[in-house]
């Protein structure tokens, strides 16, 4: 208290002292409650079927700062070991023994910022001192979470047993698939001795596959349109799995027997078309795309507007007509070249090139307050979601560290992260998460597994009477000659 009675104290360090002060109280208030919890279960639990073995000592961090508490452990008679308070109090979350208001502050700031920018954020608001590679530990423990959640998910989902259908309805469904190219790091090889941190540089950028899926859009009173029921799901990897993933996640999020029609915009790529064809979608070119590649081509004014006249007229064959008198026309290589990938690139995707508004293609009334847009949201999603946090900030990213922090863009900035994590029931105690220990840390023995109690059972003669026999029986056990015994 001398410091805060000081004279000279400014209101900004006075703030503070207090805020810290207050933190260390509700830590031990937290150290009381949880204590005073654990002899309650202790009194109360079912002695049969818990055994308590003894008392242990474990630290979480709490948005206020540490709180050490001691709890006690206990054998199952159906088998296993379990800390009852741990269980009751659902202390351990995916990151391991960090709460779970500190893990979603963690979260919340790191798709904000650098990881060291977040820990800087984090120490200033709560009573931690996390560094920026505790920071990032804990956000990738919880990035494994989302993982592992949305791989059981699709686990159920092929396996028919989710249980439900999405309670989202909808007649219609709009999907866009794209690519947002990420600078990657090298994997590096470890040569003996070297270590497992040593800096990895840049290798270039590659393609992460995003797809966004909503059933409309509706407008606001400022006369903004916003899309409705929005998911969305990005991830390295092979295109299969990627949309066979996406489309798991649609059918949680939405009722699929009752849509009619699902229309997919996309920029023509192979793995698009081709998941098009597996659900039977109507496949679009999306017009941001079309439209980049007539004004990447074309330099005159006057022919640009010719070719989106004739995209405009809805004729296909008019246009491609009208990118070869072009190329006739054209008067240097690198023109010809511009205007021969164009043509490519339209006569490839020649049968999606209109839209479905500019085909005709009627679908059924959308709800009340919902109305059928054209689509081409992907660009704006993609800068939303990824490229503001993993593009333009210099940084390369790990295929694992990639996907977790995609994934976690995606449903914070869509379905919210506790639709994902609370959609299936927690995972077994044989799948927790638990932070690895170094050699100082590790207990002398964490009571765990089977065919080891030996290790810890009584001496032979431990409590009987001791003669000299008896003391050199258990003193060869122990792998030790007795007091005033000499072996020759």
């Amino acid at each position: 208290m001398k410091n805060i009675t000081e004279e000279n104290l400014d209101f900004k360090t006075f703030e503070r002292e207090i805020f810290e002060m207050m933190c260390k109280i509700a830590c031990e208030l937290m150290r009381i409650y949880l204590e005073l919890r654990d002899l309650s279960i202790l009194a109360k639990r079912d002695t049969k079927e818990y055994r308590c073995i003894d008392k242990r000592t474990t630290t979480v961090k709490t948005v206020m700062g540490e709180v050490t508490f001691t709890r006690h452990y206990y054998k199952k008679a159906s088998g296993g070991y379990i800390f009852l308070l741990d269980e009751a109090m659902k202390i351990n979350c995916g990151c391991g023994l960090i709460s779970e208001n500190l893990a979603e502050q963690i979260v919340v700031e790191c798709t904000d910022k650098s990881f060291r920018k977040a820990a800087g954020n984090i120490n200033s608001f709560t009573g931690q001192g996390l560094s920026a590679m505790g920071v990032w530990g804990a956000f990738q423990k919880y990035g494994e979470a989302v993982g592992q959640q949305t791989a059981r998910l699709k686990e159920l989902d092929d396996s028919g047993s989710t249980g439900h259908l999405g309670n989202v309805s909808s007649r219609v469904i709009f999907e866009e698939f794209d690519d947002v190219w990420i600078s990657k790091q090298r994997e590096k090889r470890l040569k003996p001795g070297e270590k497992a941190q040593a800096p990895r540089k840049k290798i270039g950028k590659r393609p992460m596959h995003i797809g966004t899926a909503y059933t409309g859009w509706s407008q606001s009173k400022d006369g903004r349109y916003k899309t409705e029921n929005k998911i969305a799901y990005a991830s390295y990897g092979e295109a299969s799995e990627f949309t066979s993933m996406f489309w798991a996640l649609l059918r949680n999020c939405f009722d699929m027997d009752g849509v009619d029609r699902e229309i997919m915009n996309g920029d023509g790529e192979g793995w698009i078309r081709a998941a098009a064809e597996l659900i039977d979608a109507i496949l679009q070119l999306d017009p941001y795309h079309r439209s980049e590649a007539v004004i990447k081509a074309v330099s005159g004014k006057g022919d640009k507007k010719m070719l989106f006249d004739a995209i405009g007229e809805k004729d296909v064959p008019k246009t491609l007509d009208a990118i070869c008198d072009l190329l006739m026309k054209a008067q240097d290589e690198p023109a010809f070249k511009r205007l021969t990938k164009l043509y490519e690139y339209f006569y490839n995707n020649r049968d999606i090139l209109l839209t479905w508004q500019e085909r005709g293609i009627k679908l059924p009334a959308p709800p009340e307050g919902i109305t059928y847009r054209e689509l081409g949201t992907q660009e704006s999603s993609n800068c939303d979601i990824i490229t503001q946090r993993m593009k333009h900030r210099k940084g390369s990213w790990s295929t694992e560290g990639a996907n977790h922090m995609a994934q976690i863009l995606c449903f914070r900035n869509t379905v919210g992260l506790d639709a994902i994590l609370g959609t299936l029931p927690e995972p077994s105690p044989g799948e927790a998460w638990v932070d690895p220990l170094s050699a100082a840390k590790a207990p002398l023995h964490d009571g765990k597994g089977y065919g080891a109690e030996w290790l810890y059972a009584q001496m032979p003669f431990e409590q009987a009477f001791k003669t000299n026999g008896r003391e050199a029986i258990k003193s060869m056990l122990r792998m030790r000659p007795p007091s005033g015994l000499r072996f020759i």
